[in-house]
């Protein structure tokens, strides 16, 4: 006949059952949320992304490029010539003239059109890149057929040429081709744009014309 068990022996056997019912509730004193982050950190919202520019369209229509572009009030002051007629960029005095061709430099500060100042290039001595008013025509002259970019333009004048800053306008700046009747964005280096025969570059600081002229070049150039 078995002993009922003693009140000593009772203690041991109450520990272990209460240690397994511990261990089968999860027992240890662990929270039931451990390994959750019960203080997150709070999510950074997006910074707001600016809506993109506006694209202009090209007009459907010609207009005279002279006509259209000889009222240009001029946004810069004179051009100060280098001393002692020094070449600048590449770019020397006009000697003999077998090359002469003409591009057009176009720039808009909040859609309105500045005219160039009507002595660049042409004061103590006439140089290979000029213009011979505010129209933003751009004579191209030398001896022979050379290559000329608006980087060598920008030198000349003395002005900064950049995506951020251009001729003391506020970037961002964005750059436009017109030539043969069709307009393109130029997302490159504004440095590397050639001046090209009856290539129009257009420069565009704040907000640009919703329509571009598309001029119509003057039958002798």
């Amino acid at each position: 006949m078995k002993k009922p068990l003693t009140r000593t022996c009772r203690g041991p056997f109450l520990a272990v059952a209460i240690l397994v019912l511990l261990a089968a509730c999860g027992g240890g004193g662990r929270s039931e949320l451990a390994g959750v982050e019960t203080n997150p950190a709070p999510v950074q919202p997006a910074p707001p992304t600016q809506p993109a520019a506006p694209e202009p369209v090209l007009a459907a229509a010609s207009t005279d490029l002279t006509a259209a572009t000889s009222n240009s009030q001029p946004g810069w002051p004179s051009w100060s010539a280098p001393a002692g007629q020094a070449p600048v960029g590449g770019v020397g005095c006009t000697g003999t003239i077998g090359y002469h061709q003409h591009a057009l430099v176009s720039i808009y500060k909040e859609g309105v059109r500045l005219g160039l100042p009507d002595n660049l290039g042409r004061s103590a001595c006439t140089y290979e890149l000029h213009v011979h008013d505010v129209t933003g025509m751009v004579h191209m002259e030398a001896d022979v057929a050379k290559r000329f970019t608006l980087a060598q333009f920008f030198a000349l004048w003395n002005q900064p040429l950049g995506v951020n800053a251009t001729a003391g306008l506020a970037g961002p700046v964005r750059f436009y081709l017109i030539q043969n009747d069709t307009l393109s964005r130029y997302p490159g280096d504004p440095a590397a744009l050639e001046l090209v025969p009856h290539r129009e570059i257009v420069i565009v600081s704040g907000a640009a014309p919703a329509v571009l002229p598309k001029y119509r070049w003057p039958a002798d150039l």
